[in-house]
């Protein structure tokens, strides 16, 4: 299935983001003359390189530095790769290349080869081996970061304190002790794959697609309740006001008391299933694949709008303080007012599918089956920075101390520096497929695969 979506998707040209002229970065590196500290050392004792020396796409040394149209600079091989795949941007600045010529950058390759020579490293062109392994921002990861157990794919992650919770197709909910990596237990409840789960106020809640929810005590880890009456998948929870919410495939919601698990009522109205939900200002906002979002008020369950305009699937939703973002098949984000609940804006740009949307403090993050995860004002609802490196789907976003985190279809896992300009700082390598999920906290990311192993980072 996976080979199957890689190669419907990989046709897709990433577009190019809205240029201001603004918004680019200086050129990573200068063909001038170059100073380098011959003494840096990475935190293992190794030594390391200005970030200058190391390809922006495979973060490795460099072997043949080449600009591109930009002025940006990259490894040979990795940027001829990126233009060979139907690309015709910067990976940098998102910004589409005048002409596909690429420059030797003389100075850079001379600098980079005596640095190698006095460290005693051997170059190899693409970075096949002895170029990475003094990258400050890529690292071989210990096996021990990769948690094996699960048989199938992880569909969620939630974090609790000292544990991780990770759901599977393999009907299981896994239960890790952080520190110590070790699986502490297996929830074996569920009679199918179990895709989405919840934490709240001592309690884990599960989804699965038994059609059924699990409510488990987080103290004890046992099981209190099975909350049955959906009559499809459910695929979404959210804990708001009291109140569990529970969106299925069944085109429904359902709102059950948090304290005595009662159904207090189902939400009708969908045409299609509902994919996920959000809370914000004491609405309850649900995404359908019928390509609207209804607002159902916390306190009463009543619907107080259906917002439409969306021409594809809903998948996914996100809220700030004061609006919620709705991201389409149709490759478009709309903005909507989180108290009149109008559209302020429909954000265009993405050339594919927009499967995932985070918030941070100062922006909104969305990622696309397009390879490219954009980053857009939460002040003026403009495009800033288009992040490009992924070369498959991003699947995955998640913000962190200071880093925004993107998961994707070729496996890694990406980290970008939010306070300098969205650099790509560090690509993880050590799932074997799809990166499908990702949670962030307590300057920890978590990442769960289609290989079904769980990440620590």
């Amino acid at each position: 299935m996976k080979q199957f979506l890689r190669g419907l998707r990989g046709g897709a040209e990433t577009r190019s983001p809205e240029s201001g002229g603004g918004d680019a970065p200086p050129p990573n590196n200068e063909a001038n003359a170059i100073v380098v500290d011959q003494s840096a050392r990475a935190p293992d004792g190794k030594p390391q390189a200005p970030s200058s020396f190391y390809c922006p796409i495979s973060m490795e040394l460099m072997a043949d530095p080449v600009m591109v149209a930009t002025g940006h600079t990259y490894d040979r091989q990795c940027i001829e790769k990126w233009l060979a795949q139907g690309n015709r941007t910067c990976p940098i600045t998102g910004m589409r290349l005048r002409h596909l010529e690429l420059t030797p950058n003389y100075a850079l390759r001379t600098a980079i080869q005596e640095w190698a020579t006095t460290h005693g490293i051997t170059l190899t062109p693409g970075g096949t081996g002895a170029n990475k392994l003094n990258t400050p921002y890529r690292y071989e990861d210990e096996p021990r970061n990769i948690l094996q157990g699960h048989e199938e794919i992880v569909w969620a992650v939630e974090v609790c304190g000292r544990r991780l919770f990770s759901a599977s197709a393999d009907k299981t909910i896994r239960v890790w002790d952080i520190e110590s990596r070790r699986c502490e237990q297996v929830m074996e409840d569920h009679t199918r794959p179990v895709l989405s789960l919840s934490v709240a106020n001592g309690k884990l809640f599960s989804g699965s697609y038994d059609y059924s929810i699990k409510v488990w005590d987080l103290a004890t880890l046992q099981r209190i309740k099975t909350l049955q009456g959906h009559t499809d998948a459910v695929r979404a929870l959210a804990v708001a006001e009291g109140r569990l919410f529970s969106g299925s495939y069944d085109s429904t919601v359902r709102v059950w008391d948090e304290a005595s698990l009662q159904c207090l009522e189902v939400l009708k109205g969908h045409n299609g299933p509902v994919r996920t939900l959000v809370h914000c200002r004491n609405n309850m906002f649900s995404g359908s694949y019928d390509r609207t979002v209804k607002v159902w008020d916390c306190n009463t369950l009543e619907c107080k709008a259906t917002l439409t305009g969306h021409s594809g699937a809903v998948r996914a939703l996100v809220a700030s303080a004061d609006k919620v973002f709705s991201g389409s098949d149709d490759t478009t984000i709309k903005v909507w007012d989180a108290e009149t609940l109008q559209c302020l804006k429909t954000l265009e740009g993405h050339d594919d599918n927009v499967r995932v949307l985070a918030v941070g403090d100062r922006h909104m993050y969305s990622g696309s089956w397009d390879k490219t995860i954009r980053v857009w004002s939460l002040q003026t609802l403009e495009c800033v920075k288009v992040l490009e490196g992924h070369t498959e789907a991003v699947l995955a976003l998640a913000v962190g101390n200071n880093v925004l985190v993107s998961g994707s279809y070729d496996t890694t896992v990406r980290f970008w520096d939010i306070n300098n300009n969205y650099r790509c700082i560090r690509k993880c390598d050590g799932h074997d497929d799809a990166v499908r999920v990702l949670a962030a906290a307590d300057g920890r990311v978590f990442s769960g695969s289609y290989d079904g192993t769980i990440g620590i980072w």
